[in-house]
């Protein structure tokens, strides 16, 4: 019986910290946007990023410090297809925690919008 009782005991300590996990109760988490110099391709990217952050109910943080997730982005660069249509890709560092993920995004230019939304549907899940 004492053995359970430290077994329940370990499960109910090892669940909190899991269970005060700031999307556990649906509080609002927070973003950090750390831009590189900007290019007028990279300003337009960010502020579709901006857009979709604040669409799912996100924050956007003053200081990387305040925020659950830091997203720097790094570079752009663009490109034509074979085709001739026009491509862009961003290079973008995501950290959340101790978590560090380097992305690369790929978008033709008139679906920023969807690319910056679908990046943030993406972290979120």
């Amino acid at each position: 019986m004492r053995r359970l009782g430290s077994v329940v005991l370990a499960a109910i300590l090892l669940g909190v910290p899991r269970g005060l996990d700031s999307r556990t109760f649906g509080a609002q988490r927070s973003v950090y946007l750390d831009v590189a110099p900007l290019a007028p391709e990279l300003a337009d990217f960010v502020a579709e990023l901006e857009r979709a952050i604040g669409s799912a109910a996100y924050s956007l943080a003053a200081r990387a410090s305040e925020a659950t997730m830091v997203i720097e982005v790094q570079n752009v660069a663009t490109a034509e297809t074979t085709d001739g249509r026009p491509m862009e890709a961003i290079a973008l560092v995501v950290r959340e925690g101790a978590a560090t993920r380097p992305l690369i995004l790929h978008y033709s230019p008139p679906r920023r919008a969807r690319a910056a939304a679908r990046l943030i549907e993406t972290l979120s899940a």
